[in-house]
Formats: structure tokens, C-alpha cells, sequence
């Protein structure tokens, strides 16, 4: 008997503090539409030849030293 009051009871205590802890919504700030559609897409460069070698040896120095 004693088992099932303590069960009842921590359902009870469990219960009331969920449902005053949910009481009210959090309020929110309004919402603003001033979003814009435009987008800028950046613009690539094409890397000559130097740009190249140092990009593949900085690639091939990450590849072995994730290798090992």
C-alpha cells in the first residue's frame, strides 16, 4: 500500500509541476516581412598555374596528414 502511495504521489508532484510550468507561451517579437528575393551569387576566379600548385600541395599535405 505504501509502495502505491508513493507512486501516486510522485505522479502527482510530476504532474502539477508540468502543468504550471506550461501555464502561458513564450512571448515572441512580431514578425517583420522585409526580407529581399535578391541574391548575389559570387563570382569564381580561375587560379593560374602557381595558384594551382600551391592549392594541390596544401591538399596533398591535408591528405597525408589525415593518412597516417
Amino acid at each position: 500500500m505504501k509502495k502505491i502511495l508513493y507512486i501516486l504521489y510522485f505522479i502527482l508532484t510530476g504532474s502539477s509541476t508540468l502543468l504550471i510550468s506550461c501555464d502561458e507561451p513564450e512571448e515572441l517579437t512580431p514578425k517583420v516581412d522585409d526580407t529581399s528575393d535578391y541574391y548575389l551569387l559570387p563570382t569564381g576566379s580561375i587560379l593560374n598555374a602557381q595558384d594551382r600548385e600551391e592549392v594541390q600541395a596544401l591538399w596533398d599535405e591535408y591528405n597525408n596528414a589525415i593518412n597516417q
